[in-house]
This record gives structure tokens, C-alpha cells and sequence, in this order.
């Protein structure tokens, strides 16, 4: 019987392992040429797929374990399929205190007519006080002008004559004796260099990600003192930005559909994809 066939009569965990145990693999020579750690193929092998990171990161273990293990991938990935059911978000908006019409969709309909008309008539009749002059910011508004009219009508105080200066007592003449004129230095002008554009963040500096995903990717990124800046499944057309103390570590599933910019600077994620997923460190 061929490893195809024999792939679809058990679990996608079972399958990989016992083809890992014919070709005379461990577990730990898995986990060196998939790039992967070592309690991530237990994990799989396992089927306990909650201790791994989302279902499109699952996806790309299996092919590429299979492709490893030079077997056909599509059947252990549709018995993935079938094990495998990431499970379902449920948001109950009435545990939040949202409000919601009572009565159908014709009732909130007439309710929110009648709220509309009741504000247009309050905002039409405070406008007709407003112009008749009955309100008191009205009163207060037209009275302003009178009184900075008043003010300006009345005379201005005569302003005093002004006082002649004193004539100051004649000096008497001394011998003035040649000034001392100090040598000149030369000035030195500080010149300072200035960075090049779109210079990368120096080491222990701030960087900051930009990606861009034409497809579903899962990345992981963490900052250089190891701290999670990001962990999580990215849908298609999506754009994240993430920025954290360098030097980052990222981890990119499905590395081919995103665009990386670091720094405003294009990074080619190419020469970093091993099976479609892409690790790299950038400073």
C-alpha cells in the first residue's frame, strides 16, 4: 500500500509520525530541517493542534512535514481537515449593554422617525427665540456692541506735556589714550555629518514594521529583549503596523503574500522563506 493511501486511514499526527518512524527520522532531526522547535512536531504528531499557533500555521507544518517526508500532502492535509475545526467565536452584544429596538425592524424604524422629529422641532424653536431676541445670550449678544460704541464715543484723557530732558553738566575733556585691539583668531565652523537618508535603527534603537498581506498569514514578532509585540492570524488585504526596541525577531507564515517594510526600507523576504515560512531578525 503507497504512503498516500495509507494517509487517509488514520489522523494527520499518527500519519507524519509513522512515516517519520520508517524513513528512520527523530523527532529532533524534524525539528532541525523544518526549522521548527521540538515540542511543536510533538505537539503535531500529537494532534493537540491547541498548542499550536492557529490553524494557517498548522496548514504549513503539515505540508511542509510532508513534503520532508516525500509524500503526497493534499490527503493528510483533508484528514487535517476533517480532525481539525478551530472553534467557533461567539459575541453576545447583550452582554455588552448594547441597545437594541424592541418590536422589529418597522417599530425602531417609527421610533427613530419620531425621535428625529421631536429634535428638528426643538432645534427650530430655539432658533425663533434666538431671532426674536428673547434669549438671554441673544440680549447679552446685541447689548455688547451698544456699550463698545459708548465707549469708543467718549473723549480721550489729555495726555500730559512732556517734560524737556535736563541738559547733563558738560564733562570734562580727558587725554584718551589708544585702544588695544587683540589679535584676531581664526574661527573654526563645527561641521556635523548628517545621516544618511533612510538609515536602519541602530542596535537597541526603535524600529518600526509595516506589512502588507495579499494573503491569510499568521507572524509572530518579538522585540530584542524578548518581549511578544505581536501574535496573530492577519486576513487577506489587511495591513498591521508594529513598531518596538531593536533589534525584532519575526516569525511570518505564508512569508510569499506579504510585503515587509522596515524603517520605510523594502525588505525581500525571499532569501528568509524555508517551506513558507520566514524567520528573520532585523537591527
Amino acid at each position: 500500500m503507497s504512503d498516500t493511501a495509507e494517509a487517509g486511514t488514520g489522523g494527520p499526527g499518527s500519519t507524519l509520525a509513522r512515516l517519520r518512524t520508517e524513513r528512520k527520522l527523530s523527532i529532533a532531526d524534524v525539528a532541525q530541517r523544518l526549522k521548527y522547535g521540538a515540542r511543536q512536531i510533538e505537539a503535531l504528531e500529537a494532534e493537540e493542534f491547541d498548542r499550536l499557533p492557529g490553524a494557517t500555521f498548522v496548514r504549513g507544518m503539515v505540508r511542509g512535514y510532508a513534503k520532508l517526508l516525500e509524500t503526497d500532502p493534499e490527503p493528510i492535509l483533508g484528514a487535517l481537515e476533517q480532525r481539525y475545526v478551530p472553534g467557533e467565536i461567539s459575541l453576545d452584544l447583550r452582554a455588552k449593554r448594547v441597545p437594541f429596538p424592541q418590536g422589529g425592524k418597522r417599530r425602531g424604524n417609527r421610533t427613530y422617525l419620531f425621535l428625529s422629529i421631536l429634535v428638528f422641532i426643538a432645534v427650530a424653536g430655539v432658533l425663533y427665540e434666538w431671532r426674536m431676541g428673547t434669549l438671554p445670550l441673544a440680549k447679552l449678544a446685541s447689548t455688547k456692541p451698544a456699550e463698545q460704541q459708548d465707549a469708543k464715543s467718549l473723549p480721550a484723557p489729555a495726555s500730559a506735556p512732556a517734560l524737556a530732558p535736563a541738559s547733563a553738566p558738560a564733562e570734562a575733556e580727558l587725554p584718551v589714550s589708544p585702544p588695544v585691539v587683540a589679535p584676531e583668531k581664526p574661527a573654526v565652523a563645527a561641521t556635523r555629518a548628517a545621516p544618511p537618508p533612510n538609515a536602519p535603527a541602530a542596535p537597541g534603537g526603535e524600529g518600526r514594521v509595516r506589512m502588507e498581506f495579499a494573503g491569510e498569514s499568521w507572524v509572530e514578532i518579538r522585540d530584542g529583549e524578548g518581549k511578544l509585540l505581536m501574535s496573530q492570524l492577519n486576513p487577506t488585504g489587511s495591513r498591521r503596523v508594529v513598531a518596538g526596541k531593536a533589534p525584532l525577531l519575526l516569525v511570518i507564515g505564508n512569508a510569499a503574500n506579504v510585503r515587509l517594510t522596515y524603517n520605510d526600507k523594502p525588505i525581500d523576504l525571499k532569501p528568509y522563506i524555508q517551506i513558507e515560512v520566514a524567520r528573520l531578525t532585523l537591527d
